[in-house]
Formats: C-alpha cells, structure tokens, sequence
C-alpha cells in the first residue's frame, strides 16, 4: 500500500512538472516588448508596453493594460477560463477569448489584432509598422466620454448664459456722440491740376449709426449717407438713405436706392445670362477676395465701401463668398446670397425685405415688400408687391408669390423646390421661376425652369430658360455638368449650351479651374468657349490669378490675364508699409498691356499713400493721397484707423482687491500690462490705462490680459466676458485681476469601498467649483483620490462632487463652502482639507459581495500599484 501511494505521488509530480513546462512553454513565447503609440477617441499614450513578433509582424496587445488605457478600471480577467469582464456606464460585457492567438505573460492575457475585432467590442484597428502606431475604434462608449459629456452639457449651459444681458459689456446707446471725422486729400496725378477733397463722418446719432461721405472738390455733393439701426427686430435692420435694392434677376434695374429698407443686410448676387454681379459693402476693406466653393475667381482693392463684382458664372461651381481684408488688419469671411434663392425658413418664423425710394440718379420710383413665413421646418410661404422701373424706362407693378418645400426623402437624398410667381396687373400677364434642388449622396442636382410673360420677355429678351446640372464634391476635386437652353424672344430660336467645369484643390493654396462651354443657335454653327485658370493664395498674403479665355466661333480669339497682388508689408522695419500689384493682359487685338500698382503708406496716423501705375504708353503715373482721422470727443488722441465706422475698447487695468467687478478710486492701477482683443495688443499706460482702436462694430469681443505681462501670482476675473462694440463710438471696460490661490482636497473612501473600487469610482468622478450658481471650474481626481483647483480667485465658492457612474454611490455631503480671503490683495495662498469620504449603499454592498461569490475563482482584487504597473 505504501509502494502506491509513493507510486501515486510521483506520477502527480510528473503531471504538475509536465503541466508545468507546458505552461512555461506558452508564457515563453520568445517575443520581444515594444513601447508603441495608442491612440482610442481622444485617449493617446506614446509608450505602451505590448508585445512585438518582428518577424512577422505582428503585434500583440495586453488585456489589462488595454482597459487602464481606456480608464475602464472595472475589468476582471480570468488567465484559466480566458475570460474577460468588465462594465461601461449601465452596460455590463463578458468576453470570451475563442478566436486567434493569445497567451498569458505578466499576468496578463496577451492577444492579436484580429482578436480584439472578433472578440471584443472593437469595430476597427489599424496598426502601422513602420512608425509603431495602433489605432482602436471600441464600440462601446468609454468612461471619458461619460464624463466630458457631462462637462460639455454644463459648459454648453454656462456658454448660453454668457449671451445674456448682464455677461455682455454694452455702449451706452446716445441720442449724440461726437464720432469720427476724416479728411482725404488725393490727386490722381501729380502733374495734373485736379485735387480731390473728401470728408467722412460716422457717429451715433437718435441711437442709429450715421455715415456720411461728403465731397467738397472738384464739386460740392454728397457721395454716400445713411442712418442705420441694426438688429431692430431680431436680425433685420432699419437703413434710412442709401442701399441696395433686391429686385429680380430677369429686371433690368440699378440697384442703389435712397430711402427706406427693412431686413436682414448681406451682400447679393444676381445673374443674367452667364455674368453673375455681386453686389456689397465693406466700409475700409483693403482687398476683397472672390470664392467660389474655395477656389479664387477675383481680387479687387476698392476705393470706397462699396464694391461690385462681375464674373463668368460657372453654372454648377457652387456658391460665392468673399474674403474681404480691412485696412485695419482684421479679416472678414461672408456668404454670398442669391437674390432668387430664398432659404427655407424654421417653423413659425418671418423673413421680411421691405423696401422703398428713389435711384440716386435718375429719380426712378422703386419698391419692394416681401415677407416669408415657416410654415413648418418643411415648408415655407411668401408673398409680395412690386412696383418697380427698368433701365429702358419700362414700369412693372407685380404680385409675388413663393413656396420653398422641402421634400426629406432620408438625409442622403433631400430635395429643395422652389417655385416663384410674378403676376404683372396692369398687363395681366403670368411668369413663373421653378428651381430644384436635389442631393443624391455625394452628388448634387439642380433644375431650372423659367417662363416669362411677353410683356417681361421685351425687358430681358428672353422666353423660356431652362437648366440641367450635375456636380459632385470629391475630397480635392469638384465635378460639374450641365445643360441649358433658352428661347429668346427677337430671333424665335433656341439657344443650346453645353458645360462643364472641373476645380482641383489638390496642391495646397492652389486652385486650378477649367470651364467649357459649347453653344449651339439653331440658325448658326455651334461656337465654343475654354477658360482654364489657376489662382493661388495663403503665403505671406502673396495673391496670384492666372486665366485664358479661348472662344471659337467662325474666327479663333484668345485673352490671356494675369494678376499678381502682394498684401500690405512692412518696409525694411521701417514702420513704413507697402502694397505691390501687377496685372498683364494680352489679346490679338491690343497685344499686350502691363500695369504696376505700388503703393506706399508713409505713417500710421498721418495717412500717406502714393500710388504709383505704369500708363498705356509706358509712362509711371504717381498719385498721392493723404489722410487723417480724428476723434472729436478728444482730438489729441492719435487714431490710427481709416474706418470712421469703427469702434475701440478701452479702460483701465487693476487689482480688485473687494472682489466688486469694478473700478474703485483706492484700487491699484497696473501699468506695462499687454491687452490682446481679437489678435491685437496694446500695453497700458502709467496711469493703467489702455485703448484698443480699429474694431469692427456690432461685435462681442473678448478682451484677455497677457499672463507673460502680470506678476505670475495674478490673473483676469473672468466674471465679465465678452465686450459689444457700436459704430464711431469706444465701449469702456476696466479689467480687474486678482491674485490666485490653490484649492486642495482629498476623496477618501469610505469602510466599505476597496481599493479597486475607489479606482473605479474616481475614473467616473469629477469635482465642480460654482461661484454664484455658475460652474466656475472643473477638474478630475487623481488616481489616489487627490485633487487640487489652481488660479482660484478669490470668493466664495461651493464644491460639488459628481459622480457619473452606475452605482449607487454617496459621498457624506452634497457640498463644501470654500471661502477664499486673502492676507495681502496681491499674493494668493494654498488652502487644503477639502475631504470628503465615499460610500455606497447597502444595496449596492451586498450585491458587490453577491459578486464576489459568484466570481471567486476569476483575478479580482487589483490595487492602484497594479494599475500603475500597466500604464
């Protein structure tokens, strides 16, 4: 009996021993570690430990170091069964490892890609070799973005607040205010006799904006003036004096008015034939930039603030917009809309156009009053009255009528339907515009029917139009289509077209565009129209369009042009700045024709600028302009601003030591303080105080102290955000700062809570500091439960814990009162003990015991070193 059991207790040590070496076997897999990049949504680490086969390339990921990765503490993983659990928000996983190959190395389950796709929740991953790169795409939703959604919710919350009434710093609105003045001497040329003398004046004036541009040589007259009141009624202005007139493409009518116009003010375009005019303002614009879905058409330097465009329409290149750079270095994006185009309108909402006067200067009686209403999200309805007069002396009295329906088959393939009635009651006669727009994916499809009345086809020469267009967007490259033809009403024919138009993007800051077009009468051979082109933009403000024009319609004709513009620079550090433009045209008619525009801007506050040009015949033609802006409220200021409807910022710099959110006598001024709005600085002076000139108006600017430039202890109240600027007037706002403090605390867990708990519990943690009901600050616990605010101001705040998780978790109080005061105004200091203790309740206790039971032979009980050891 003895000689068995000796028998039977060597054969078991046999078993173990083999048992054993297999195991050693699997674990020594002879694989070498490699520190690679991981990146998961917003998650990144630079140097996770994984194991690398490089001879064949393939890399293998550890289970447990890949949940800390990803925050999610909770895993369980059973090296035996080869399972794995874990739980994410209310959603509870268990994987089993079936598929692929897998083994057991530092106590940890090492496994390949195809693994974690098969397996597991991820439902993609790329891996680069070359650069040691791995990307995971988890389907599940981790613990960080529980937590940032919470933070984006009371942000989002808090952002809303900020655009109320009492977060914005508003002007004072005046029934007068002396405004800006400027005075411009120019002479064309210096040789010539002819002087030119210009006033300008922009001030508030019965709470409107006032413009007015006066010459007073050669002749005495008004140029421009108008009253503006803007948002009146939500987005829509009231303008009292000049604008443009929004009347229909198929009129013929000039479009400045003098008189009354109520609606939203933007910048038009209307297209007649295949010239597209667009038509704006932008008072002190330097270089207004033309876009057509991102590809530079045109550039022009304007002599006044308004400006007018005219270019070959490329029927399906899509929508205009403009980028428009101020001479006060600020820079302008704007969309371009279409008058004929009307946008779909929210349910229950209006769009009004009323508008009404004379044109400056033929008297021509003018008049337009639309409004729109939403019937639903869908659907919107509109209808008008004009009574208008054309350039032939030609009066329409019409009756509008509109419906925009939007069909929403799925949001892959929506349709827009636009259809316009215009009935003209003197002659009783019907015309109507049918527009369609469809998208199909990728792809966009436009339609366009019109039918014009006789008495309107007389206006434009034109019958019937109709349109087919196709376009698709790749990720460099546009495509487009189309067809149209027209019936025009003095030959009786039909006029054929056909296009197409390729944009390319692909080289970075250069377009390169090519349009065709093939016409075809029915009572002549076909002609044909090729325009390539390519423009450049983006480098060092070095502007280039290079364009032909190849027409063949019995005789071959070629144009070539070429625009070169370099935006304004600095000379030499001189202070000095200078505009370089060059434009060389040829044809075979003229040849060729080169102009040079060198401009040179000789002082900042004293605005010199010499224009110098290359004639027809070779000669350098030099002009000169000069000019001065003055603030009447305080005429020794130095206004270094050519707008006259511009606004400034200022006020003083100090240290809040009350804690009142103003300026009070005793409180300490700082000077040498930098003051950056909107990308520009200015420095403080001795008595701190500053001013930022050359605003645009209605606008809500953020007005922030440099750090570099205070002592590294003080920093800005933020309680006051943003500051609203109005036309021709200064907008106060004193800056107060105030020295920081830490705030430091600790969540210690409760007699009930594990270390491995406490982990989880502080990954779906975050702490808020409120001050006045409003977050003020948040921040995340560290891994031991140590969590510190810095740059507090001082205050009294409420400390609140959240905790996002599943559980029923409590923490002993619902807040902490922390009241920051301050020894010395300019010296903050360190506040600590903000504790607070966790637990979960007794439900919650029982099921985690429940679980433990239920999981006892699993690897439970991993501590803070063991996730440390993994990162």
């Amino acid at each position: 009996m003895k000689i068995i059991k000796i028998a039977y207790v060597g054969l078991v040590a046999i078993f173990f021993q083999f048992s054993s070496a297999n195991l050693f076997a699997q674990e020594d897999v002879g694989l070498d570690e490699a520190y690679i990049e991981i990146k998961s949504k917003s998650l990144k680490d630079d140097f996770f430990m994984a194991r690398y086969d490089f001879e064949n390339d393939q890399i293998y990921i550890p289970i447990k170091g890949l949940f800390y990765f990803l925050e999610i503490y909770s895993v369980d993983v059973n090296l035996k069964r080869k399972t794995v659990q874990f739980q994410v928000d209310n959603e509870k996983y268990k994987v089993e490892i079936k598929s692929g190959k897998n083994f057991v190395i530092d106590d940890d389950i090492y496994v390949e890609l195809k693994v974690l796709e098969n397996d597991f929740k991820f439902k993609e991953s790329n891996w680069s070799s070359q650069d040691l790169k791995l990307t995971l795409s988890p389907e599940f939703i981790l613990p960080f973005e529980i937590r940032e959604k919470g933070k984006v919710e009371r942000l989002r919350l808090n952002e809303k607040k900020e655009d109320e009434e009492f977060n914005i710093i508003r002007p004072e609105k005046r029934i007068l205010a002396p405004g800006l003045i400027k005075v411009n001497y120019s002479k064309i040329d210096l040789e010539s006799k002819e002087n030119q003398l210009n006033l300008e004046y922009g001030t508030q004036f019965l709470y409107g904006d006032l413009y007015l541009n006066y010459n007073l040589e050669p002749e005495s007259s008004m140029k421009n003036y108008n009253l503006t009141y803007n948002d009146v009624y939500k987005k829509n202005d009231v303008i009292l004096g000049e604008f443009y007139i929004k009347t229909p493409d198929f009129l013929n009518i000039n479009g400045m008015v003098e008189g009354f116009s109520f609606g939203e003010k933007n910048t038009y375009s209307s297209t007649v034939g295949n010239i597209t005019t667009i038509k704006g303002e932008a008072q002190g614009a330097d270089v207004i930039e033309l876009y057509q879905s991102g590809v530079l058409l045109d550039y022009q330097r304007p002599i006044e603030k308004n400006f007018v465009f005219e270019v070959r329409d490329r029927n399906y290149g899509g929508d205009y917009s403009l980028k428009i750079y101020y001479k006060n270095g600020q820079i302008e994006t704007r969309k371009v809309y279409t008058v004929g185009d009307s946008n779909l309108l929210g349910e229950n909402e209006w769009d009004y156009n009323i508008q009404f006067g004379q044109e400056k200067n033929n008297g021509r009686s003018q008049s337009v009053n639309e409004i729109n209403y939403g019937v639903t999200k869908n659907l919107t309805l509109g209808i008008g009255v004009l009574e208008l007069e054309s350039e032939k002396n030609r009066k329409y009295s019409i009756l509008k009528n509109e419906i925009i329906y939007k069909i929403g088959l799925s949001n892959s393939y929506p349709m827009v339907i636009n259809f316009q009635n215009f009935y003209e009651t003197e002659n009783q006669e019907n015309s109507y515009e049918i527009r369609i727009n469809q998208k199909i994916k990728d792809y966009s499809l436009n339609i366009k029917h019109f039918k014009y009345s006789p008495y309107i086809s007389e206006e434009n020469n034109t019958i019937e139009y109709n349109s087919f267009g196709i376009s698709r967007d790749f990720i460099t490259t546009r495509i487009g289509l189309g067809y149209q033809e027209e019936l025009k009403t003095n030959e009786k024919t039909r006029e054929k077209g056909y296009y197409i138009s390729l944009e390319n993007r692909s080289i970075r800051n250069f377009s390169l565009f090519l349009d065709a077009e093939m016409t075809q009468k029915e009572t002549s051979k076909k002609s044909y129209s090729i325009n390539p082109g390519v423009s450049y933009g983006g480098m060092s403000g070095f502007t280039m369009i290079l364009q032909a024009n190849i027409e063949k319609n019995e005789d071959l004709k070629t144009d070539y042009s070429l625009k070169v513009l370099g935006r304004r620079r600095e000379f030499f550090s001189t202070g000095m700045e200078y505009v370089l433009g060059t434009e060389l045209l040829y044809n075979e008619e003229e040849k060729s024709r080169f102009s040079i525009d060198f401009t040179m801007y000789l002082d900042k506050n004293i605005y010199v600028e010499l224009p110098v040009s290359r004639k027809e015949n070779g000669e350098l033609n030099t002009g000169i302009t000069i000019e001065k802006t003055f603030d009447i409220s305080n005429l020794k200021r130095d206004v270094g601003d050519r707008q006259v409807d511009n606004s400034w910022i200022y006020g003083k710099v100090y240290i809040d030591s009350n804690d009142n959110g103003k300026y009070d006598v005793e409180e300490t001024v700082l000077p040498d303080v930098t003051v950056v709005v909107d990308g520009k600085k200015v420095v403080s002076d001795l008595n701190g105080e500053y001013i930022v000139p050359g605003l645009l108006p209605l606008e809500n600017y953020k007005v922030e102290v440099d750090r570099k430039s205070i002592d590294p202890m003080l920093t800005q109240v933020i309680d006051k955000k943003k500051v609203q600027t109005r036309a021709s007037i200064g907008t106060r706002y004193d800056i107060g700062v105030q020295a920081v403090s830490m705030v430091t605390g600790n969540i210690i867990p409760g007699e009930n809570i594990s270390s491995q708990e406490l982990i989880r519990i502080l990954s779906m943690t975050n702490i808020a500091l409120e001050k006045n009901g409003e977050l003020y600050k948040e921040i995340d616990p560290e891994f031991d439960g140590m969590f510190f605010f810095e740059n507090v101001l001082p205050g009294k705040y409420k400390m609140k814990f959240n905790y996002l998780g599943s559980d029923d978790i409590k923490f002993i109080k619902d807040y902490l009162e922390v009241d920051i005061k301050l020894i010395h105004e300019d010296e903050g200091e360190y506040f600590e003990g903000y504790d607070v203790i966790v637990n979960k309740s007794i439900s919650e206790e029982n099921e985690s015991v429940s679980n433990e039971d239920q999981n006892d032979e699993s690897d439970t009980g991993y501590d803070l070193d063991d996730i440390l050891n993994n990162f």
